[in-house]
């Protein structure tokens, strides 16, 4: 099974071993694993992560000679067998932060030589309970379920990751949750309907989100992106003039309006609209239309 997506029923083991993966993985493909690893943990579970010591790694290349440079190399990179390359190697503060993110208690630290010139990380991490840490969990797995993580774009998965925190930190403010649709609405539809399902009652930030998402509003915000553009508007003038058109379009949706107003979807706009999304759509459309 894909790492990042386990096939295991949540609360189901205690113990699961991560040994020289998550370089393979990925930066966002690793935040889902760790989210995934905290789903199928008991209460107290411990998982234990390998990875490449990075920084270590950097430091014997740098004073190694050219067989240790070679060693250290693939030890950064991982090898050209087709699985066996390295997305993403971390540095040891940033996995301790991407664990406590994702709801693990450090018990141990420390480092190793996995092969000569090859050093290596060894964190062994504790389930913690919290009421974000189950709601981050269970978001992340609907995305999932949905098909809405998005591990083909960067900046998508980055545009996304930044709706994810804010909707897990934001829990209490409806309205500021609601914002958030305006970057990518069907996530945002997931992240209501989780809270309408905990609460049994009707949400009317689902049903505004619904219509948001069938209204396709992150199409509709690309599509006024490029039209400031083409008005001669600097791309953040012409993102906010996206958002203020979001804006409204969720103020109508959240009252029930029937129909939309502004342009209509652009075709093959992102997923995801943040002023980085928009800019590179539009940045690729200009070179991909056929020749006249």
């Amino acid at each position: 099974m894909e790492a990042h997506d386990l096939a295991l029923e949540s609360c189901s083991a205690s113990e699961i071993k991560a040994l020289q993966l998550v370089e393979h993985l990925g930066f966002f493909k690793t935040k889902y694993f760790l989210s995934e690893c905290w789903r199928v943990l008991k209460p107290g579970g411990t998982l234990t992560i390998e990875t490449p010591h990075i920084e270590k790694t950097f430091g014997i290349f740098l004073a190694g000679d050219r067989v240790v440079k070679e060693a250290a190399l693939g030890w950064v990179y991982g090898s050209e067998t087709p699985g066996m390359n390295h997305l993403y190697c971390f540095p040891k503060e940033l996995l301790e932060e991407l664990l406590a993110g994702s709801g693990f208690g450090i018990k141990s630290a420390g480092e190793f030589h996995f092969q000569p010139n090859r050093p290596a990380l060894r964190f062994e991490a504790v389930k913690k309970d919290g009421e974000r840490l189950t709601l981050n969990s269970a978001l992340r797995r609907r995305l999932l379920d949905r098909g809405l993580a998005d591990f083909a774009c960067e900046l998508a998965g980055a545009g996304l990751e930044l709706v994810i925190k804010r909707l897990v930190e934001g829990c209490g403010d409806p309205a500021a949750e609601l914002g958030q649709a305006l970057y990518s609405a069907p996530a945002a539809l997931e992240y209501f309907t989780l809270a309408e399902e905990n609460e049994k009652h009707p949400s009317r930030e689902a049903a505004a989100c619904a219509r948001l998402a069938g209204w396709n509003l992150q199409g509709r915000l690309a599509a006024e992106f490029a039209d400031g553009l083409k008005k001669g508007l600097a791309a953040a003038a012409a993102f906010e003039a996206g958002l203020a058109l979001g804006r409204g379009l969720a103020s109508r949706a959240l009252s029930e309006t029937p129909a939309p107003y502004g342009p209509g979807p652009a075709a093959g706009a992102p997923a995801v609209f943040t002023l980085e999304t928009a800019s590179a759509w539009v940045f690729k459309s200009k070179f991909s239309r056929p020749a006249a």
